[in-house]
Parts: C-alpha cells; structure tokens; sequence
C-alpha cells in the first residue's frame, strides 16, 4: 500500500507542475529546490518498497516505518492536493474574468510579487503556508529516507504489468467443486420426515472451519431443484458476527412477502412472519452464525412454531457452540471436513490449467501437486493460488512455490499465505484498492460502481488519453474478482456485475493489512472505541448507526479522516442532540475528507439546510446526499473544485442546484434520479468532464431563462454515458436537442409535462438520439403520437416502453423496428381499435406497402416484428378490437388459407394483457403463433372469457404458462 500511496504523490507532484508552467504560476522562492528534494527522497523510498512491503509480515520494525511513511505521504498528498486546489481556483476564475483586487496591499504586504504572479492576498498567504508545509514536510521525509538504510533493503523490479487483464467471466463455483457425497447427506437430513420428530421445525447446522466451503456447499443445497419443489417457501438470510435479531427478522419477512416490510418494533415484524408462515413448510438458511447465546434465537424461533411438519432451518457456523445456540442437536451437526487430495486437485486444475494446451500442464504437474498439498484441504485457498497461477510461467510458479509467505501463519491455518501470494503478486495500486474494501463490515453488499467511484476519489486510478479513471476501475474490480477477492456476485440482465461480497477470510486478510487505517464502527448506544493513540491513524471509517443514544464523537481524534461512510439502521426521530446530527455540524473540521456518505437517512428534519461549511473540505471528490429532505444546496458547495461524484438521488425536497455548479469541472457524475429539480443551471455547459447525468430538467415557465440551461445546450454534454431522462415540465420555446454525438448513452427516457402538444411535436420531430441507443421510453406526451423518421436507423434499439399518450387514437408503427425485442405500452385510455398501422403496414391501391414508403412489398419481404419476444398491454380502458390481420402467415380460415406474404412476432415469447376491461378477442393469427410461452391475462373480463371459450382454447392450450 505504501507503494501505490508514495506513487500517487508523484503523480501529483508532476500534475502540480504541467499545471503550473501552463498558468505561468511562479512559486514562492525556495519551493523549487524543496519539491526537487521531495521529488528525490520519494523515488529513492520507492524503489526498496516493494521488499519493504512483503518484509513488514514478519518485522514489526519495517512495519513501523513503513507506517511512518505512510503517515507522511498521507500529509504530503494533502498539502499537494491543497496546493492544486489553489491552481484550479486561479483556472476557474481566470476563465471567469475575475479582476484583482486589493492591488495596493499586496504591494506594500508582498512588495517582491507581482500583479500577474497572485490575484489576492489569500492566495498569497496560501502560497506561503503551502511552501513552510512542503519544507517542513521534507524535514519528515528525509528522516525516513535515512532509515531506510539500517532495514537494508534491496530494490526488487517488478514483472511488468503492461499486459491487460485476459477478460473472462468469474467462474462458477457449481461449476469447478461440487462435495457431491456431502451435498446429499444435507439433501436427505432436509428431506427426511422422522415420526420420532416432536417439533415441526428441525434446525440442521453445518460446521467447519473459514475457507472450507460451508457457504458454498449450502448455497447449492439451496438451489438444488429437489429442495426448491420439497419446500412451499425458500429463505436466505446472513447473520454475520453482528448479530441484529431485527435486521434478521426483516430480511426473512422480506423473503416472504417479495417487498420491504412498513412495520415498526421487533414484535410486529416477528407476527406478520408467524401469519405468513403458519401452515407452511419453510426452508430457512441462516448462514455465517457466530452467536452461542441461546436467548437470542429463542422469539425469532418462537415465530416459525406454526410451520408445517418437514420445516427446517439450516444454519451455516465455524463453532459448534453457536450450532447448539440456534438449536441444532449434536445429531442434527453435519462437520464438514477438509477437502480430498483428489477433489483439492481437480479444483486446482480447473483453475491453475484453464486454458493451457496438455503439455504445458504435464510439465507443471510435479509444482502444482506441492501447491495443492500446501492449501491442506481448504478450498478458498486452493481457489485462490489456482486462480494467482493461472497465467503464470514455470519459471514465476517455482518461484511463488519457494516464497517466504508460506511460513506466515495468520488465521484460520494457512488460508493467509495464498492470499498473501495473490496480493503481493498485484501491483501496487491493486493491493491499494483491494485494502480499501475493509472499510465495511463483514457479509456486507458492496455496490461495484460505488466502490470505483470511492476509488477514485482516493486518487487510486489514474486517466490516461485513452481510458477514463471509470474503465481503468472496472479493470481493476475485474481483476480482483477473478483473483477471487470478491465473490457472491449479483448481477443485471446482461451478466454486468452489481453488487458483490468477500469471503469473510478475505475480509479478516484485508482487514489484517489495514490494521489502524480503517474501521468499521456500530453506533449501539454503548461507549465506543474512540479514544488510544491508535485512533488517530484512522484514515477511512464507516459508522452504523443503530440507536440515537450514542457516545459522542472526539473530532480531534479524527481531522485525518480520508473518508467517512454513514448508515443507520431505522428510524430517527432528528433530534437535534443526535450523535450524528452533531458530526455533520462539525463537518468543516474534517478537512482531509475525500469521500464524505450521508445518504439514505430517514432521521433528519423535513427541511433542512446543508451549512456552508461544506465548502471547506476543499479535497473532497465523492459527496453522497441521496435521500435527504435537504431543500437547498449552498453555493458553498461549488468551492469544492476536486469534486468528481455528487449524489442527490431522491432528495424530494430540493428544487434547484446551486448556479455556481459550473465553478465544478471535474465533476463527473451528476446523481439526480427522483430529485424534482426546476432547472438546470446555465452553469452546468461548463462540466465537460461530465460522463453520468440522471436527468436533465428542462425549466418550469416562470425560472428565468438566462439561470437555465436549454435544450440546445444539452446537446453539448457529449461524453455522457448510460442513461439519461429529460422531463419536460413546461418546453415554452422551440428548442431542438440533437443527441446523436452522445454515443455512450445506452438508454433515452423523454418525459413530458408540459401540456404544450405542439412543442412537444417539435421536439420530437428535432430530435436525433445516438445511433447506438438499446432503449427508449416515452411518457405522458400530449401531441398526437408521431413515427419520427429518427427511429429507423436506431439498429440497436431493442426496448421501447410508451406510456400516457393523452391524445393517442391509434399505435404507432412499430412493427417496423427490426431489431425491437421488448415493447411495452399502457395508458393510452382514448384507443379504441388496434389495426394493420400497429404493423407498420398499409396499402396502396390494393397493394400492401410499408407505412414508411410508397413501394409495393413482395409477396415474402415483409416482416412485422421480427425479432419481437416480449409485448405488454396495460390500462387500455376504451380498447374494444384488435383487427383480424388480412395478410399473414399463421392462420386458416373456413373461406380458405390466407396468402402468406407478411410474417407477424414470429419470436414472440410473452403476451401479457391488463386492465383492458372492453377488449373482446384477439387475432387468430397471434394466437396461433407457436412460439408464445408465457400468456398472461388480468382484469380483462371479456377477453378471458372469449379465450376460455370452445372457439380459442383449443388454439391456446398449449402454451406452457397461461
């Protein structure tokens, strides 16, 4: 770590430095010499760090002076980082045409300065403070630099790192390790009903120590499709070392009823769980247990009394004591053991040999025998050393093989020495980031893209010309995960990783490295850890708030602070003497914060206003207010020019950002989904650095226009990327938004309110999305519904949802979208009949054409739909007919074939209709279509009725879900 922070400093030493001979920012006289010495110090510390880094494991002595430069860099990299700041403010408001002023004092205070060398008295009083810290700094530094020499050292070259990760997808552990003979000794005691049995609920627990697979083996039992049809009901919930018997109760309630509980006290949730369950033969996982106190298990289990007979709870421990606890006789334990020679090998193979042709691994067959011997039977860290050789050379594999850190014994027998393999085998600024993630607690949900953004505002991933810092980080996390650092992965649609884990060993081993620099605190209401010499080298920390009644927190213990992450558990009333309440009011002394989380917390007032304070944390890159009832944002907040992250996701109350938002250019994420803002600033053209905007508000009549920024001026956010949403409170002018240079937005959500149809119709028709859009969603448009030109080259439109056309008589053609997999449609309460138009066909003197030329089709070129899998009707209140389609190629009639020139969906999968209350059958061809799986009919009295009858149950029957 060491290594990767005295790297970041250069970086800003040589940031500072481009920066200022582009400015013509003359230094204080003798600063040049001091940072060539700093410069100097720094590279010679660095090149012995990485034999100091590996040697700290078993000498407390270089442990201790790595700590002490750390201590340092830390110190250097915020004086830098002060010193930046001042470059960019002389920037920003050089850029803004901000005069000098106070000109006659800087001359009779600083007569050897120049006008042109400082633009205020400030700045020149920051300059001198800045070069007095730079040269006491490098007193500091030197020191350190001098002792580097009784540790005797050798400077060690890396294996370059310049080839890019191999990108493949994390593998499966179902796939790699099955324990078979173990997975249906658990299947049998789940299934197995013994008349001896006394109560309904048996609790089965299955022991062993970290690493062994416990997780992994249950979590296969759990998805087994067996138990999936023995079971009515399917729970899994991780208890963790914390033990929060609320927290537990929620999650199973959760489980049960598919959404978050709206109750309140432990007894009401532990009753609805009890209703829910009463008659039920449930499957409960309690994985990861740690409590042996009996009294704690006893109401959440008094709750599940009702269950029906076969019920169990599966409980996942390394003690037997916290197996008894739960409630598991020694004859409901199952001990799960070490992992075969046999087994432990062909997991190794799997991993270590993937992609190897055979004789490459015979020839490493001898090394990885010793390898696996040395993971003595625990799979995590068979998992972990296969996946750290997996693109190795024999030559790197003899010499992991011989390493030193196999004599490390730390922890759970022998699972750290991989793991310190895997970690030093990364390169500096890797180890940086995996170290980063003990800042949370065990068994907790990391979102990845949060993680990448706490990344970057710690400085750890660096731009290049090519790669933005947001690729360079999911590089990283990549890595990582394939190294088997992270794991429990959830994932979207696409197979994009979310949200992932660690390991609990993995979590101890980060947490073993970072040992006085991160901490994870609970706020309980009892005493806390605040107080001991070793608090104040707390750089990271994340607080859980559980009660109101909390130990107050010293500030002075914690001015070092790099990043502060609040969460709270419930309710709070938002009393003014709240621990918390007081922290954020003393923000301001927290002054070398970089990642500051106050988000999602229901226990402030309704209204309340972010101080000014804000303003002071001059370093700050990653400000999370998500969820807050803040109504104003002060302009203060624009100070902060390092800013690359700002959350205000749902703060309901907040109308407007603050006008100076431009001042903020490196900010980079804009978070406002579920934020009712009025505008945006004019202000905002001047963020080009911006890559992620929620949505752009498009002002309300009455804001004055020359605060706002336009809908022209939108089209100059070109980097944007992901989604983005444009309300349309009220257009009031004719204003056209090109998008089509943003071609890294993948999804395109127009929201209208405006009443103003014909605005509306001129905006669409301007309009011009990026070619490569996957979806588009259109809501609540007044103006009569229009085919804009612009969508047929949309080649990789897949999704489009169209919802609350208020004056929309007829659908729109979209059947001649080619590649158009899901389309969704609901309130459009003035339609009455659905004909050919919805096709994307017509006909011309007899001839059928597409709507969007005048040419005849052939008799076999023409294909309505063609990729079409999903279609969704909803709210249609008016919708009687569906037209019976003339030409088509799935029907018969008792006339005669019809000719079969045009095919209709022929992919589609999914048909679903509600709340169509007048609409009386469906086409005869859509019915036919044999490649429907799923039809799904609500609160359409007539048509359910029609396709129950003689005439359409036949053709619909043998769909597999109806």
């Amino acid at each position: 770590m060491a290594e990767s922070l005295v790297s970041i400093v250069l970086q800003q030493l040589l940031s500072i430095t481009e920066r200022q001979a582009e400015h013509e920012l003359k230094l204080v006289t003798g600063v040049d010499g001091e940072v060539d010495k700093l410069t100097g110090n720094l590279l010679a510390i660095k090149a012995v760090l990485e034999n100091a880094d590996k040697r700290q494991v078993n000498d407390p002595g270089v442990k201790l002076w790595l700590g002490k430069l750390k201590d340092v860099s830390y110190d250097i990299d915020d004086v830098l980082d002060e010193w930046n700041t001042a470059l960019l403010k002389r920037q920003i408001e050089q850029a803004e045409g901000t005069r000098v002023r106070d000109a006659p004092l800087l001359k009779k205070v600083w007569p050897s300065f120049t006008l042109s060398s400082c633009f205020c008295l400030r700045q020149v009083v920051l300059r001198h403070e800045i070069a007095l810290k730079i040269e006491e700094l490098n007193q500091r530094l030197a020191a350190i630099a001098n002792e580097r020499s009784q540790y005797n050292f050798t400077s060690e070259i890396r294996a370059s790192h310049e080839q890019r990760t191999i990108t493949t997808s994390v593998i499966a552990e179902s796939e790699v390790f099955v324990r078979e003979e173990d997975k249906k000794a658990i299947k049998d005691m789940l299934c197995e009903d013994s008349e001896e049995t006394t109560t309904n609920l048996r609790i089965i627990s299955v022991v062993g120590m970290g690493g062994i697979g416990k997780t992994t083996l249950t979590r296969l039992v759990f998805n087994d499709a067996e138990i999936e049809s023995h079971f009515e009901k399917r729970i899994w919930v991780c208890v963790s070392d914390l033990f929060e018997e609320e927290r537990i109760a929620i999650e199973i309630l959760e489980s049960l009823t598919g959404s978050k509980p709206n109750l309140v006290g432990r007894d009401n949730i532990l009753q609805q769980i009890s209703e829910f369950v009463s008659g039920k033969k449930i499957l409960l996982v309690l994985d990861d247990v740690w409590n042996e106190d009996p009294c704690k298990w006893e109401q959440l289990k008094g709750s599940l009394k009702n269950t029906s007979r076969g019920s169990r709870i599966l409980a996942t421990t390394r003690k037997e004591t916290a197996g008894n606890a739960v409630g598991s006789r020694r004859t409901d334990m199952f001990f799960l053991g070490e992992l075969s020679a046999e087994k432990c090998w062909s997991l190794f193979c799997h991993l270590a040999f993937f992609d190897r042709a055979t004789e490459e691994s015979n020839k490493l067959e001898d090394f990885g025998r010793k390898f696996v011997e040395r993971c003595r039977g625990l799979p995590l860290a068979v998992k972990t050393i296969g996946c750290l050789l997996r693109f190795k050379t024999e030559k790197q594999w003899k010499s992991i093989l011989e390493s030193q850190m196999w004599e490390i014994e730390e922890v759970e027998k022998g699972v750290f020495p991989p793991l310190l393999l895997s970690y030093y085998d990364l390169k500096p600024v890797l180890r940086q980031c995996f170290s980063y993630c003990a800042i949370f607690p065990k068994d907790y949900r990391i979102r990845k893209d949060k993680l990448i953004k706490l990344w970057m505002a710690q400085g750890f991933l660096e731009e290049t010309r090519n790669e933005g810092m947001e690729i360079i980080g999911e590089e990283y996390f990549n890595k990582l995960a394939m190294l088997s650092f992270f794991q429990d992965f959830t994932k979207n649609e696409n197979g994009g990783i979310i949200r992932c884990k660690m390991h609990d060993i993995v979590h101890d081993f980060a947490q073993f490295l970072t040992k006085g620099e991160c901490l994870f605190v609970e706020m309980n209401g009892v005493q806390e850890p605040w107080t001991g010499p070793a608090i104040k080298t707390i750089r990271h920390s994340m607080l859980k708030f559980e009660t109101e009644d909390t130990s107050p927190i010293p500030i002075d213990n914690w001015k070092k602070l790099r990043s502060l992450l609040i969460e709270s558990k419930g309710n709070f009333s938002g009393d003014s003497n709240c621990t918390e309440y007081l922290l954020i009011d003393s923000i301001d002394q927290l002054t070398c914060l970089r990642a500051l989380d106050l988000g999602a917390h229901p226990f402030f007032p309704p209204v309340r206003i972010i101080s000014d304070k804000i303003g002071k944390l001059i370093h700050l890159r990653y400000l999370n207010l998500s969820g807050i009832r803040y109504s104003k944002i002060p302009e203060a907040l624009c100070e902060l020019y390092n800013l690359q992250t700002l959350d205000i996701r749902y703060c309901r109350d907040l109308k407007e950002l603050p006008l100076g938002i431009g001042k903020l250019i490196n900010l980079t994420y804009l978070e406002n989904e579920g934020t009712p803002l009025s505008f945006m600033p004019k202000g905002m053209l001047r963020l080009r650095r911006l890559l992620k905007l929620d949505v752009f508000a498009v002002r309300k009549r009455g804001v004055v226009e020359s605060k706002s920024c336009s809908l022209e001026g939108l089209g100059k956010f070109t980097h944007l990327q992901g989604n983005l949403t444009i309300q349309f409170c009220a257009i009031g002018a004719r204003e056209a938004a090109p998008l089509s240079a943003m071609t890294g937005l993948r999804q395109l959500t127009l929201d209208f309110d405006s009443n103003d149809a014909q605005d509306e119709a001129f905006f669409l028709q301007a309009l011009r999305p990026p070619p490569n859009l996957e979806s588009l969603y259109i809501s609540r448009l007044e103006a009569p519904i229009l085919f804009c030109n612009w969508m047929m080259p949309l080649t990789m439109l897949k999704s489009v949802k169209l919802g609350s056309f208020g004056n929309c008589e007829s659908l729109p053609p979209m059947g001649k979208l080619p590649f158009l997999e899901s389309l969704h449609i609901d309130n459009m309460h003035k339609v009455k009949k659905v004909g050919e138009e919805f096709l994307g066909i017509e006909r011309a003197g007899g001839q059928i054409t597409s709507s969007s030329s005048s040419s005849s089709l052939s008799t076999s070129s023409y294909i309505a739909f063609p990729n079409l899998k999903s279609l969704k009707f909803l709210y249609f209140g008016e919708w009687e007919e569906w037209e019976e389609w003339e030409y088509g190629n799935l029907s018969t009639t008792s006339g005669g074939q019809y000719c079969s020139c045009i095919a209709i969906m022929p992919c589609l999968q999914s048909l679903i209709f509600q709340s169509c209350p007048k609409l009386k059958a469906l086409p005869h061809q859509l019915l036919q279509n044999t490649a429907i799986q799923v039809l799904n009919i609500t609160s359409c009295p007539i048509l359910k009725e029609r396709l129950q009858s003689s005439e359409d149950w036949p053709h619909i029957s043998c769909i597999i879900n109806i």
